[in-house]
């Protein structure tokens, strides 16, 4: 992990401190998303499903101009397993498959020479879904941060764990390149890739009681309470700047020092509570057998 101020180095500028673009034609529905601002300033995608039958999800971009989110899938018929989804006032609408399973969603922002991608992950629930690592790994951007792996189904990110993610910059692993951690609860990190161009990031319990009563959204929540990380990589080359972001939620670890500790304590009472039972069978079990009682008759 590196300090904040290599942090603020590494994203100063136009990357987060972009000042508004003036209108597009046909820009308006991707104006009103860019319009919509978060508690971070990197580029990021919300979902939330829709729908009573929750086999919809609509993905709203924050903070990046697009006017289309890109939808990849194993289960997705159209050309390289992608389907282009286009904005409207109310974000980018994503139906489920027939057999449901993994989506990585991307939005992308192109002025001049700053290329800007949010990217996100959404799951529709299946039993035997398919496995995401190959369609994860394909290319889709310039500059990407990839999870390795992602959390299958009934899982997800979880704080005092560390996670692995790579960074590839046109396919090939970026080794030395500064990763920038942001959560909801307020933490600010940066990382650092290996030879393998995996950064591994340790995601913060920083839960409070103001946080704790949020509830995960998205494709990972089933109800669980919880928050939202970010990160980004940012990287000149060619005369552009790319910048990329991938964001996902992440809830409280219950295995994690806290919890094993009071789960000892409850433990403890329970066993406590249980000695005057065992004392009471114990001293039954003690107690000499009495000898059985016979009548005598009297001889007449």
């Amino acid at each position: 992990m590196r300090s904040l101020s290599m942090m603020l180095l590494l994203f100063s500028g136009a990357a987060l401190a972009e000042a508004p673009q003036p209108a597009m034609p046909g820009m308006e529905h991707a104006h009103h998303a860019h319009a919509m601002r978060s508690w971070t300033d990197l580029p990021l995608l919300k979902t939330k499903a829709g729908g009573e039958s929750r086999e919809r999800v609509i993905v709203v971009p924050q903070n990046i101009v697009a006017d289309a989110v890109d939808a990849y899938s194993n289960k997705l018929a159209d050309e390289n397993g992608r389907r282009r989804l286009p904005l409207d006032m109310a974000g980018a609408k994503l139906d489920k498959p027939a057999s449901g399973g993994f989506h990585w969603l991307a939005a992308r922002e192109e002025q001049g020479d700053e290329v800007r991608v949010a990217s996100a992950v959404y799951y529709f629930g299946e039993r035997g879904a398919e496995n995401p690592t190959d369609m994860f790994i394909t290319q889709k951007h310039e500059l990407e941060i990839v999870p390795q792996p992602y959390p299958r189904e009934h899982s997800r990110y979880r704080a005092n764990e560390d996670w692995k993610f790579l960074v590839r910059f046109q396919g090939h692993p970026v080794v030395g390149q500064m990763v920038a951690l942001e959560t909801q609860n307020g933490t600010k990190s940066v990382w650092v890739s290996d030879a393998q161009g995996v950064v591994t990031v340790h995601l913060p319990d920083d839960f409070n009681a103001e946080t704790d009563g949020k509830e995960i959204g998205g494709s990972r929540g089933m109800g669980m309470r919880g928050s939202d990380f970010v990160l980004a990589a940012r990287r000149a080359d060619g005369g552009k700047t790319y910048l990329t972001a991938f964001n996902a939620a992440y809830g409280k670890n219950a295995f994690d020092q806290r919890s094993i500790v009071m789960g000892l304590g409850f433990t403890l009472l329970g066993m406590l509570g249980a000695v005057p039972l065992l004392r009471q069978r114990r001293k039954k079990n003690d107690m000499p057998e009495q000898p059985e009682q016979t009548e005598q008759k009297e001889e007449a």
